[in-house]
């Protein structure tokens, strides 16, 4: 069965970029450098239930699966008319592939990278009260499987279990210790550390719950919304974590809250400062991506937000600051108790399937070498024989489009989410990587 995680099946085609008069051997195969036997192969990459490291390659180039072991023999396969249809002009992407361009095809495997997610939870006293309840009204909810913290440690419940088995995860909450003298201290580190997610069953997975605190009542300290401090911390945590710690793995920060930043005694948690902070840290290198989810008694602070999920990363498509359609995911229009859980259920599997489905292990360079990334190109073809789109390349992700994690040292290819929302809902496309031809930019 799959799981909430389970990914866009793709097929790459890889085109390397041609030199003067060179061969190029790939697949036991000597591949011709005329520009009249350019093509692409597809690789179908197939996610198992478990996650994306397992992802399985298939190709068609022969019919018993195995690649083209001579490229002049009589069984290489029919390419005629590949690259003509690449040339054309494709007026609703308004992109223009060259024609005369020299691409020589060569089949590679590509794999979605694996994620790494630190789920940081505002723990603040007003995490106790009934999402229903009115904001002047300051009490614990009276029955404590409807306080907000009682909702949110339910849905972390339902959500650990789906998290693939290749996955690095990490739980933090904050503030850190709840005494009358500590409602603003965070913690420097996640109370689980980042580590592989592993098999079901894993001593990480039941630590990520068993780790969450119990609710807070009338009776406890008032605890404060230091969400500022929090995120910084956990800033410097995964800057300060190598990354043979999560080979191949993309890192998001998930901040969930209830309410407007406190504790003004630090200037991290003015809203201006959250931004920044979450801004700089999603053009860091390696970049931490941060999803924002605002459940109620957020109303107030949905303008900063939104501009902190824009600044993350992470925006929704077509999203406003000033709504009604924010850029984060907005659940204050959900007080009761049981809308509150669905809601965040579809939120965690939302931000599931980007993390996942969006982000694409770039594969080595099949000629072998260093690859000029200039030259290349990402095409999406719709599964009902729509026509192929060529996504351009647009690093601040204004609308359709594809960027790199890193323009100077590129390791993913990371889908923005307007084509992102398309593709998924399109269980069956096919998203082609094509090396060879000038990159399309907005």
């Amino acid at each position: 069965m799959k799981t909430l995680w389970s990914t866009l099946p793709i097929a790459l085609a890889l085109v390397g970029h041609l030199g003067c008069s060179t061969t190029t051997t790939g697949g036991g195969g000597t591949w011709p450098d005329t520009e009249s036997d350019a093509s692409a192969l597809d690789y179908d990459i197939e996610s198992k239930d478990s996650g994306l490291a397992d992802s399985t390659a298939k190709t068609d180039a022969s019919a018993d699966g195995q690649a083209v072991s001579d490229a002049n023999s009589a069984d290489l396969p029919d390419f005629s008319g590949y690259f003509d249809d690449i040339a054309e002009e494709d007026t609703d992407a308004g992109v223009v592939f060259n024609p005369d361009a020299a691409c020589v095809a060569i089949a590679a495997q590509g794999k979605a990278a694996p994620a790494s997610i630190l789920f940081v939870l505002d723990y603040s006293w007003s995490m106790c009260m009934d999402p229903s309840a009115p904001l002047s009204q300051l009490n614990c909810a009276t029955d404590p499987a409807k306080a907000k913290w009682s909702i949110l440690v339910e849905a972390m419940k339902a959500a650990v279990p789906t998290l693939p088995d290749n996955s690095y995860s990490a739980m933090v909450y904050y503030p850190d210790v709840v005494d009358s003298g500590s409602v603003c201290k965070v913690a420097q580190g996640p109370k689980v550390a980042l580590a592989l997610t592993g098999p079901a069953g894993s001593a990480q997975r039941m630590a990520l719950i068993s780790k969450l605190p119990t609710l807070l009542t009338d009776n406890s300290p008032v605890a404060s919304t230091p969400t500022g401090d929090a995120l910084q911390a956990m800033y410097a945590y995964y800057a300060n974590t190598p990354d043979s710690a999560t080979p191949g793995a993309s890192r998001y920060i998930v901040l969930i809250t209830d309410g407007k930043p406190t504790c003004a005694g630090s200037a991290a948690n003015a809203p201006a400062a959250i931004t920044a902070a979450v801004g700089k840290a999603n053009l860091a290198n390696p970049a931490v991506h941060t999803f924002v989810v605002g459940v109620p008694g957020s109303e107030g602070v949905r303008t900063t937000l939104s501009q902190a999920a824009k600044a993350g990363g992470t925006a929704s498509t077509n999203c406003s600051d000033t709504g009604p359609n924010y850029c984060h995911f907005d659940m204050t229009a959900y007080p009761a108790p049981a809308d509150l859980a669905s809601h965040l259920a579809k939120a965690f599997a939302a931000i599931q399937g980007q993390a996942l489905s969006c982000d694409y292990k770039i594969p080595p360079n099949p000629k072998g070498g260093a690859t000029d990334y200039i030259y290349v190109n990402v095409r999406y073809t719709p599964s009902n024989g729509g026509k192929p789109q060529d996504l351009v390349y647009d690093p601040a992700c204004s609308g359709p489009g594809w960027h790199f994690d890193d323009a100077q040292n590129p390791q993913h290819i990371l889908i923005c989410q307007a084509s992102c929302t398309v593709m998924m809902a399109d269980s069956s496309a096919k998203l082609d990587v094509l090396f060879g031809c000038p990159r399309q930019e907005k």
